[in-house]
């Protein structure tokens, strides 16, 4: 079951998703994992994963974390029935994915098969965890708000993201948009 969680930057969003995150495992007491896809490139986000790594570390919760950066397939295995995976974030994996660890210079995104391939894997997995017994708390950044006039490879980056988002919306059991902390649904269904 999917839960999906978007949200500008500094929205308030991942925080909502932990929140929620620990309200589901506090229901099924089972395993609580934190998945992190980022990648610390420079001290703005250093001290952004500190950050929340202090905000978890706060908390009564236990979580097992794991930090990947792609192929977050193979951690399927690891979880099981009962089980709650926040996965923070689609946008970070997807850039991650496509532009090798922010080198664009690969230029793997101009090779349209590259792009369908990825697309696929990429659903794949979020089809693969909208049918397992376990909770999937997934983040991702809003960014199609803006309008498109930006390099050929960052095009295509924002609509893989668009795509990849109205995707997991279809999966998802409840869709959210956080603006100013405030949390606004979009889709819910029920899940009883």
């Amino acid at each position: 079951m999917i839960f999906f969680i978007s949200g500008g930057v500094r929205s308030g969003k991942s925080q909502y998703a932990e929140q929620r995150a620990k309200e589901f495992h506090s229901s099924n007491g089972r395993n609580l994992y934190y998945i992190a896809t980022s990648n610390v490139y420079d001290l703005e986000m250093k001290a952004r994963v500190a950050l929340h790594q202090q905000q978890r570390e706060q908390d009564m919760e236990r979580w097992k974390l794991y930090e990947r950066k792609t192929d977050l397939h193979q951690l399927l295995p690891v979880f099981q029935a009962g089980d709650t995976i926040l996965l923070d974030c689609v946008t970070t994996l997807l850039s991650n994915e496509l532009f090798q660890d922010g080198e664009i210079t690969g230029k793997n995104w101009e090779d349209e098969t590259y792009v369908r391939t990825l697309e696929n894997k990429l659903t794949s997995l979020f089809t693969e965890m909208a049918k397992a017994p376990y909770i999937v708390v997934i983040v991702s950044n809003e960014l199609s708000f803006e309008p498109m006039n930006y390099e050929l490879s960052t095009q295509i980056y924002l609509r893989l993201l668009g795509r990849l988002h109205q995707k997991i919306v279809s999966l998802a059991t409840e869709a959210i948009l956080v603006e100013n902390g405030i949390p606004l649904i979009k889709k819910k269904e029920n899940y009883i």
